[in-house]
């Protein structure tokens, strides 16, 4: 569902280090950075996300770490013993690349740059890039046949485990994805019950569920 390539001049980290830096760019180590960026994507004071969907997000995240031999910079070659570089670029869901853009770009230079020697210097110089791709509609496969958004959203909803329903009456639950927020992207009235969704892709799922129910 993600899959997420690091680029780094070559000879700047040895294997041990190589391996720590994809281990923090998975999908449960990006979301532990959400407290920290949240005045930067504008999420909500409170939120959590379902275990069973983090699990199964990380099972179909892919992280992979390139050395780079040639790297031109400012019309110079980089050298090993220069501060690094670092070229994120991830491939998402078309349809989610604009509302999970914020997230990762903020999340990621936050990663690397708890791994860089100085860590500010991630976010006073443009030593970080981040490059959001989106894959189109039907351009996503596993399982040997071509995977849509619907269909995906289908797979993280089979991977929910239960989750209660919140105590506080400011907080929405997610019927898709299990996910928990005072403040959701979109919300559907069904039935006198408000129900809130963490993205537009969760809400039309639902809503063509709704309406398959309707029409059964």
């Amino acid at each position: 569902m993600m899959f997420l390539e690091l680029f780094v001049p070559r000879g700047t980290y040895n294997a041990a280090q190589l391996r720590r830096l994809a281990e923090r760019l998975t999908m449960k180590q990006l979301l532990t950075h959400v407290d920290a960026i949240r005045d930067v994507i504008g999420a909500s004071e409170a939120s959590s996300a379902n275990p069973g969907v983090l699990d199964f997000l990380d099972s179909i995240n892919h992280v992979v770490v390139h050395e780079i031999g040639t790297w031109i910079v400012d019309g110079r070659p980089l050298g090993p013993a220069e501060p690094p570089r670092y070229v994120a670029r991830v491939h998402v869901p078309g349809p989610w690349r604009k509302a999970i853009s914020a997230f990762l770009i903020a999340s990621i230079t936050r990663a690397l740059s708890q791994t860089d020697p100085e860590p500010e210097r991630c976010y006073r110089e443009p030593c970080v890039e981040v490059h959001v791709i989106g894959v189109s509609e039907g351009g996503y496969g596993v399982f040997g046949r071509v995977v849509g958004e619907s269909a995906l959203i289908e797979m993280i909803s089979d991977a929910k485990t239960d989750t209660p329903l919140p105590d506080d009456p400011n907080m929405l639950l997610d019927p898709v994805c299990g996910m928990v927020a005072s403040d959701m992207v979109a919300t559907l009235e069904h039935d006198g019950t408000t129900y809130g969704f963490c993205s537009p892709g969760c809400r039309r799922h639902f809503a063509d569920k709704l309406t398959e129910e309707v029409s059964q």
